[in-house]
């Protein structure tokens, strides 16, 4: 059996409001603690895909990460979430995909979002 070559790990986090500086502050702390939970540092980034849902209007959260100092070398690539009867309000997914194997990559929800997942964060 090869091994692979490539790994990937996702995660989200709720936005309380949508506002610029909350986007913002919500994609950098999702990209900062997926890469910090998974022992990643930005070379071993491939690209990264980033959704967010319709009612997150006001800044794109590429546009939060580059404004932090994040990904000035990684392919970003947004695009809207799929809008789906009974959604979650205000969430931004990311799905990091490294340039290497990394074993038993870590999932990382964050303020709410855990509800996204009920298997891998059950309620306590």
């Amino acid at each position: 059996m090869n091994t692979p070559t490539i790994s990937a790990v996702r995660g989200a986090i709720c936005v309380a409001n949508d506002e610029p500086t909350l986007i913002a502050s919500a994609a950098q702390t999702l990209f900062r603690t997926l890469m910090e939970s998974n022992g990643l540092d930005e070379t071993m980034v491939a690209s990264l895909l980033i959704t967010q849902t319709g009612d997150l209007t006001t800044l794109n959260p590429a546009t939060g990460l580059r404004r932090g100092g994040y990904c000035d070398n990684v392919p970003l690539f947004c695009m809207p979430e799929l809008e789906i009867a009974g959604m979650m309000e205000r969430v931004i997914r990311m799905l990091v995909t490294t340039n290497c194997y990394v074993e038993h990559l870590k999932p990382v929800f964050l303020d709410g979002a855990e509800r996204l997942r009920p298997d891998l964060f059950p309620a306590s």
